[in-house]
């Protein structure tokens, strides 16, 4: 299996990642940048991506639409979503300049995961797919999901025709899915209809102990990084990857992080022993940020001393079958 190492950077402004010094930095580690680039930043993408090849760098563009929007794409904004990846394109085409891939974001909007992580009706509004406060009704919703499946997949085909890769960020709990998709459904994130070239399942291990607030430890957060490194082999094959992280903070603003290189060495064990090797790491902003940068881009690129599968844990296992319950009930509806 061919290994495959790239960088995500979110919140950097653009004329940071363009520095020489950035540039010779993911040169000399062989690294993918996938660069966000929101609408108040679009106008600096052909600059940043002129420099990228100069030095040598393959750049992936990130779209992220306006946070009102809902920032990453979603069957609630495909149309949006369309329109700004259309205008990135445009503004490349005008220099002569290229993308080698599409990054597509596939999350709820970032106002409805905001609120589930705050707890309360926020997830109840996180699992309608839609902006909290939305109504809609399942007629509504069935044609939504319909007209985004059907969008995104004429997307993804467009860009395929002129030369430009795709890949997909997944949310892991689409993982246990089965034949009727109940979580892509419930989150609004057309995993399966779209012919995406790559697909990257989030699994963000210092998130999913963080965040669990003291339920869920190291142990099992390896666990469920193995287990969603073997789920996405089987379901994508040589389409899958794994995002690892998280180095520094992002849009989310309070986003758990590693507290050391040693944790991120050893994800990257665990994600090649359970057969994964296109691997991406968020983000470039946390490695500079937690000096020395060299530590953690050695720790992501070089091959592991030791790939070995962690224990399974009672605690991962249940989170396992409880998400896969609750996707099986929502494709029953």
């Amino acid at each position: 299996m061919t290994s495959r190492r790239r960088i995500w950077s979110e919140l950097l402004p653009l004329d940071v990642v363009r520095a020489p010094g950035t540039l010779a930095l993911l040169r000399r580690y062989a690294l993918e940048l996938s660069i966000a680039v929101r609408p108040e930043t679009a106008a600096g993408l052909p600059d940043l991506v002129a420099a990228c090849a100069d030095a040598g760098v393959a750049v992936a563009v990130w779209p992220m639409i306006a946070d009102e929007d809902g920032r990453w794409a979603s069957a609630g904004n495909a149309a949006a979503f369309g329109a700004f990846v259309a205008r990135l394109l445009d503004a490349l085409d005008a220099r002569r300049l290229a993308a080698a891939e599409i990054v597509f974001d596939l999350e709820p909007p970032i106002a409805a995961v905001r609120q589930a992580l705050a707890g309360g009706r926020g997830a109840l509004e996180l699992l309608g797919g839609a902006a909290p406060g939305a109504r809609e009704t399942a007629h509504g919703r069935g044609a939504r999901w319909n007209d985004a499946q059907r969008t995104y997949s004429e997307l993804a085909g467009a860009l395929h025709a002129r030369g430009v890769a795709t890949s997909a960020a997944i949310v892991p709990l689409v993982l246990v899915d089965g034949p009727a998709r109940g979580w892509e459904r419930l989150l609004g994130t057309p995993v399966s209809a779209p012919p995406w070239g790559r697909v990257s399942a989030m699994l963000y291990t210092s998130l999913i102990a963080g965040y669990s607030r003291g339920a869920l430890g190291r142990d099992d957060a390896l666990a469920l990084l193995a287990w969603g490194c073997r789920a996405a082999a089987r379901r994508f094959g040589p389409r899958a990857g794994v995002s690892l992280g998280a180095v520094g903070k992002g849009a989310l603003g309070d986003e758990p992080v590693y507290r050391s290189v040693a944790e991120l060495r050893e994800d990257v064990a665990v994600a090649e022993a359970a057969g994964v090797s296109d691997l991406a790491l968020f983000d470039l902003g946390g490695v500079l940020a937690r000096p020395p940068a060299e530590a953690w881009l050695e720790a992501f690129t070089a091959p592991p001393a030791e790939a070995r599968l962690p224990r399974e844990t009672l605690r991962a296992r249940g989170v396992v079958a409880a998400a896969a319950l609750v996707g099986r009930a929502a494709g029953w509806v």
